[in-house]
């Protein structure tokens, strides 16, 4: 009785490759899809960009534009690097023709479409010093 095993070789190889099969399937979940480009980049001060960009994640998908503040200091480069290190959008819309206006360190945006995320006071570290912007937002469904 001691001989005899407790999991059978087709059991334990069936768990084996679910449990490869699952962790394979994280890892590739973790792997974003999405691509961005810069379309506008617009000067809200002289420390703040406001950099404007239009990210696909497929061809069955729509594009999205998201609106991310930045060290004015940085190149695009740098930017673009920031993106894949998790810089988060104040604000992410399907309307691609948002124009902003800016006024006294102040961003003003028309948006004619919908809203996925908002954020109206978004801030940013530069030199480890917070910054905030302020966002005035009008918006109309399509």
């Amino acid at each position: 009785m001691q001989n005899v095993p407790v999991f059978k070789k087709r059991t334990l190889m069936l768990m084996l490759m679910l449990m490869t099969t699952v962790f394979a399937g994280w890892r590739l979940s973790q792997l974003s899809p999405l691509e961005q480009s810069i379309i506008r980049k617009v000067n809200v001060s002289s420390r703040i960009n406001l950099y404007i960009t239009e990210a696909s994640a497929g061809a069955t998908t729509a594009f999205s534009y998201r609106f991310y503040l930045y060290d004015a200091s940085r190149s695009d480069e740098s930017f673009k690097e920031s993106l894949n290190d998790d810089l988060k959008p104040f604000l992410i819309t399907s309307d691609g023709d948002v124009f902003p206006r800016v006024r006294d360190k102040t961003v003003y945006l028309t948006i004619n479409g919908e809203i996925f995320a908002f954020h109206n006071l978004p801030g940013i570290r530069i030199n480890e010093e917070p910054y905030s912007v302020p966002v005035f937002l009008t918006a109309s469904p399509l």
